[in-house]
């Protein structure tokens, strides 16, 4: 099944890290810009729909 790490640029690294330590560091990993707290709906609903875009791209190879 495919599969994606996703995380906002503020925990790329820690998300890489524990990627790798539970022995999934292959999963590719999808970086959404931070933060999403705080940002106005609409600016989330755009970096979600960004976000959605690569993933999809990604997962399919």
């Amino acid at each position: 099944m495919p599969a994606a790490v996703v995380a906002t640029t503020a925990f790329r690294e820690l998300a890489a890290q524990a990627a790798r330590a539970l022995g999934t560091g292959a999963l590719p990993l999808l970086v959404i810009e931070h933060p999403l707290g705080g940002e106005p709906p609409e600016r989330v609903q755009g970096k979600a729909e960004e976000a959605l875009r690569h993933l999809e791209a990604t997962l399919q190879g």
